[in-house]
């Protein structure tokens, strides 16, 4: 298993201008560049998931176009992060209609239709659908939905199109994440694994050193 980001890097974030963060972009970004991150990518909500919360848009999602980093290096990626949306494995993959190139699949449980008790066959079917576009898995092994799921047939799926999990240190410094679950799915898959913040607050760029530490003591750095 290879660790696809450094310290340095972080792919899982979300801004006040398209979703649920507490920090602008450009708030991020200068913040970024001062703790030392070299590349991230900025993942707000799938549509689906805004429409469904009721979360306020700043920005018209094509203001991303125009967007330049004017205040440092740090390399600026815009992603989504879709939301499962029901057992047959259909997703919401888009911000206002627009499609990013990075998306991370994600299960939340204000968005998710279906039954948490099928929520394995729902993310294999996901999987195949859309394994073409998914670059990461994210926090799969929360408590809320991990409880239901199958870790071995789950990995398979993974292994299959060599899709990258996501160690999400936001859940695992809040003890929000299942370790029995994860313990068994680092040990089951075969490809990569992203490390990130999963940052709704600048504060929580901090928890970043907790997932590379847990990673470390089991052995995988």
């Amino acid at each position: 298993m290879k660790i696809l980001n450094t310290i340095h890097e972080d792919y899982h974030m979300h801004s006040i201008n398209y979703s649920d963060g507490m920090n602008t972009i450009d708030e991020i970004v200068q913040y970024a560049g001062k703790i030392g991150l070299k590349k991230i990518t900025i993942t707000d909500h799938s549509q689906f998931a805004q429409d469904k919360t009721g979360f306020s848009q700043r920005n018209r999602r094509w203001h991303t176009k125009r967007w330049k980093n004017i205040h440092n290096d740090v390399e600026v990626l815009f992603g989504v992060e879709w939301d499962l949306i029901d057992e047959e494995g259909n997703c919401c993959f888009d911000i206002q209609g627009h499609e990013p190139d990075f998306c991370i699949l994600s299960c939340h449980p204000v968005s998710y239709q279906g039954d948490l008790k099928n929520i394995t066959q729902a993310y294999i079917n996901a999987i195949h659908k859309y394994h073409d576009k998914i670059k990461c898995m994210g926090h799969i092994c929360n408590l809320v939905t991990s409880e239901y799921m199958d870790m071995e047939a789950i990995a398979k799926a993974l292994n299959e199109y060599q899709i990258p999990v996501e160690l999400n240190c936001y859940s695992l410094h809040t003890k929000k994440t299942n370790l029995e679950k994860l313990d068994k799915l680092l040990s089951l898959v075969e490809w990569w694994i992203y490390v990130n913040s999963d940052m709704h607050t600048l504060n929580d760029f901090s928890h970043r050193q907790a997932g590379f530490d847990y990673l470390k003591a089991k052995g995988y750095l």
